[in-house]
């Protein structure tokens, strides 16, 4: 017996010493490292688009230099590692401070989250690696594609974790006119098409079409800026959005319950005379239909009597509900819900529940699960007007959001970025919450526990906004819209077949230029 698991053993050293030697960095590993990592400067909270548009081309510069696939998608990893491993390592803060799991175990998940997410430029560079060709259709064609293609795949699988899309970067720029038009992949595309005709000006010194296709692409970002997809429609609503700046270490202890409630309240009764009143994600940490037969019965009741909406984020059901809802429901009339429909992967739900709960009784890691909403909730009748709901994770997803267009005047989001305080993610998902209400040209009220608390204008630049981590209120006006985004009616249809057609073009024109290679060599 112990001959053979030494015989198993020394079968497996080579694929160990394999692995190693694909992961082992050299210089050049190290410097697409640091490049990766250089990149996030591009996003928020920093803003420095340009860089990320000079990381992507040095990117598709190690694409470009390698010497077979492999070697590409070694680069891709060690690029991927940076780009995640700075721009979203802030899950470390929310499983190790707030989960309460051990620091090993918070360290492992949170490399393997930044190499999961990491996986899809691997993927990305070992295709690219395949799939080269001459220079002009490399780095205009297949390149470009290839890129915002595993983005879109990433937004995708498992439910999607569309974080740190390369688009979102040159939010505020001349590109972000294709926003209405192709959603945040029209940006991407846009960005790496001008990383690729950068790499073709530097590598070839083709300057007539480098230059052509940068000046078009930007030009036609500009132009698409000029054009008003949408029209105002009636007068503004006269909003309050409340931050209680409750910490995440305090929100579900049973002794901060009585003052949460009471923070929130005296926060409503003091905008008693707005026209909606939004309360953060799971603001009261407990279940609704608790809380309304005791702690809240009071505060509901009058609600109701002043027929004021009031909509709050809440548990919907009740401890021995077999379902239960990450909620929000109007006071006014608790009959008007919104559930959460796209929970968060291996957080809110678990793709393989069972092994999940195992490892949880093993490790001692907190372990629930929500149930989903349907993915075609109708809009919600607030101050008079139809109103898009959605919860936190859910303002990632243009394409879904969309569903409540164009009925949805204008779009109400809150979140606990508790959670994730002092660390990137807060001011990341302010760029998406920017980028969604530019896609679908509709204003957005955002609501959160301890910030970024706001209002965003269907330009994507924030209208209104309250200081982060102080508690306060955001009083001021969402203008309600009409109409549809070519993006908000067709999604990620015209985009899609954009990039097919692109890839799948540069590709035919590459074989072409193949043949008459081969049949040159044998004439």
């Amino acid at each position: 017996m112990q001959q053979k698991s030494t015989a198993s053993l020394f079968s497996a050293w080579p694929r160990v010493q394999a692995l190693w030697n694909f992961v082992r960095p050299q210089r050049v590993h190290l410097a697409a490292l640091v490049v990766g990592g250089l990149g996030v400067m591009g996003f928020a909270p920093f803003g420095y688009a340009p860089v990320m548009l000079l990381s992507l081309t040095v990117l598709f510069a190690f694409w470009w230099r390698a010497p077979n696939p492999v070697s590409s998608a070694k680069l891709g990893l060690w690029y991927g590692l940076g780009f995640f491993g700075v721009g979203a390592s802030w899950l470390f803060s929310s499983i190790y401070f707030y989960a309460e799991v051990l620091l090993p175990l918070a360290l492992l998940l949170t490399l393997a989250w930044v190499l999961y997410l990491t996986l899809f430029i691997v993927a990305a560079s070992w295709v690219a690696g395949h799939l080269k060709r001459t220079p002009a259709l490399t780095l205009l064609g297949i390149f470009p594609a290839l890129w915002v293609l595993f983005e879109l795949f990433r937004g995708w699988l498992f439910g999607g974790f569309p974080f740190l899309l390369s688009g979102v970067s040159h939010l505020h720029t001349w590109l972000d006119g294709y926003a209405p038009v192709l959603g945040v992949w029209g940006l991407s595309w846009a960005l790496a098409l001008t990383a690729g005709a950068l790499l073709l000006l530097w590598q070839t010194r083709a300057w007539l079409l480098g230059s052509v296709l940068v000046v078009s692409v930007w030009l036609g970002g500009l132009g698409l800026q000029q054009v008003q997809w949408v029209t105002p429609n009636g007068k503004p609503v006269d909003i309050a959005l409340l931050q209680g700046n409750i910490p995440q270490e305090q929100k579900w202890q049973a002794d901060m319950f009585g003052p949460t409630m009471e923070r929130y309240i005296q926060m409503t009764r003091l905008n008693l005379d707005a026209e909606v009143i939004v309360w953060p994600e799971t603001a009261i940490p407990a279940y609704y239909d608790v809380v309304e037969k005791g702690a809240l019965k009071t505060f509901i009741a009058d609600a109701q009597l002043l027929q004021k909406d009031i909509l709050v984020g809440v548990i919907a059901g009740g401890p021995r509900s077999e379902n239960y809802y990450n909620a929000l429901i109007n006071l006014k009339d608790p009959q008007q819900r919104y559930y959460k429909h796209h929970l968060v992967p291996f957080s809110e739900y678990f793709p393989f529940d069972g092994a999940f709960r195992f490892l949880s009784s093993v490790f001692s890691i907190p372990y629930a699960t929500f149930s989903a909403g349907s993915p075609e909730q109708p809009p919600m009748t607030l101050g008079g007007r139809q109103v898009g709901l959605s919860i936190c994770f859910e303002m990632a997803f243009g394409e879904e959001l969309a569903r409540q267009l164009p009925q949805a005047e204008y779009l109400i989001t809150v979140s606990n970025d508790a959670w994730f305080a002092h660390t990137l993610e807060p001011a990341q998902q302010v760029q998406d919450v920017q980028m969604r209400a530019l896609e679908l040209g509709r204003e957005i009220a955002r609501a959160t526990n301890t910030g970024y608390t706001l209002v965003a204008g269907v330009d994507g630049q924030i209208k209104a906004q309250i200081p982060v981590y102080q508690q306060g209120v955001l009083r001021t006006q969402v203008q309600p819209y009409q109409g549809l985004t070519p993006y908000a009616q067709w999604r990620q249809l015209p985009i899609l077949l954009a990039l097919l057609l692109s890839l799948g073009l540069a590709l035919l024109l590459a074989r072409r230029h193949d043949a008459r290679s081969d049949a040159s060599h044998v004439a």
